[in-house]
């Protein structure tokens, strides 16, 4: 190896080694002065700034413009997919298949992603038919669109569903404006019977209906859901897609050790 290659070698070799080390400092706390981190990294203030430039280039940290650095979005994504999103997707996986299965319709796990009140389909099971819309996984969405979502938002905290209020964001299909008195007005409902059930929210022409699940602290963690085109849902199928996807629900929380009851309204 030519010495030009071995110390480009080594060069590329210890920034990528110092930008994992500063990214654990992110993991010790969530606010880093670049002062505070030289002296936690024992590197030089202008190295920490460029190591803090690559990682807000690919969205890893995000400045406060006040001279703070915190995670960004791009790195409570990578840790939820690594810590949380695999471990459900091996769960889920096999009961939407077999749900999509008895039903010929398409089923879906949601997650949520906390930090950023927001939720992203992790893995879906579509049946053999074609299908007129395209369902993407790992797509971030807002908090107020679709029984996907709101199954979730109706149990998270009065804070986080005040926060989702005040961002108001517009639909992800078409860009339409929240409606949040109606989306205060389903909350009390979906929390009352359990599961969320929309139209034409997060799917053209589709109606969707979501029960969720919770983890070991009894917080909601995400929901399984079952997308139906309009033309060809019943009324009088929903107690038993509700069903169905209850009991998806129920094994997944006990897998994921959470002790909370959660009944569905008849």
């Amino acid at each position: 190896m030519s010495a030009v290659k071995a110390k480009q070698t080594s060069d590329d070799t210890g920034t990528v080694s110092r930008v994992l080390q500063l990214l654990q400092c992110f993991s010790e706390q969530q606010e880093w002065r670049v002062g505070l981190l030289a002296q936690r990294l024992s590197l030089p203030r202008s190295t920490v700034h460029r190591l803090l430039n690559l990682c807000r280039a690919q969205g890893f940290v995000e400045s406060d413009g006040a001279g703070g650095y915190r995670p960004g979005l791009g790195l409570y994504r990578l840790a939820g997919h690594l810590a949380f999103q695999m471990p459900i997707r091996r769960i889920a996986g096999p009961l939407l298949t077999d749900f999509t299965r008895s039903f010929s319709e398409a089923s879906l796990l949601t997650v949520l992603e906390r930090n950023a009140l927001k939720v992203f389909f992790a893995a879906k099971a579509e049946p053999s038919a074609p299908m007129r819309y395209v369902i993407e996984t790992n797509t971030l969405a807002p908090l107020g669109w679709g029984a996907s979502a709101r199954a979730i938002l109706a149990f998270m905290s009065e804070a986080d569903i005040a926060e989702v209020v005040r961002r108001a964001e517009p639909s992800p299909v078409d860009g339409r404006s929240l409606d949040v008195k109606e989306l205060l007005k389903s909350l009390p409902k979906i929390r009352a019977k359990g599961y969320a059930i929309t139209q034409n929210q997060r799917t053209p022409d589709g109606v969707g209906i979501a029960v969720p699940f919770f983890d070991a602290a009894g917080d909601v963690a995400g929901n399984v859901c079952v997308t139906v085109p309009v033309f060809r849902f019943k009324a009088r199928d929903e107690p038993t897609f509700v069903r169905a996807l209850a009991d998806m629900a129920a094994q997944i929380s006990d897998a994921l050790g959470s002790t909370r009851g959660h009944k569905i309204a008849s």
